[in-house]
């Protein structure tokens, strides 16, 4: 029994890393929208990082955070929806 918890945890932690990265490739995309010259281009970001937000958002519910992620993920949300709205 003890290994299928082991494989939880595992499995658990993966996603926890996969949404913290999540979060800075959507602030990548951002990043490069705000850079960008070809509008099209930038449109193509700024909709790319709006889906790495959704996602994260829908995907938060499903993984157990400690506190001190948690209150780190949440910063990194706020921080991309702000930007996201300020486009």
């Amino acid at each position: 029994m003890k290994d299928l918890q082991e494989l939880r945890d595992q499995s658990n932690r993966a996603s926890v890393e996969l949404l913290f990265t999540d979060i800075e490739m959507a602030l990548t995309f951002l990043d490069l929208a705000s850079t960008s010259q070809d509008k099209s281009l930038r449109q193509r970001r700024i909709g790319e990082a709006t889906k790495a937000y959704q996602f994260i958002r829908s995907h938060i519910p499903t993984v157990k955070l400690t506190t001190s992620e948690d209150i780190a993920i949440n910063r990194k949300i706020a921080l991309l929806k702000l930007r996201l709205d300020s486009i």
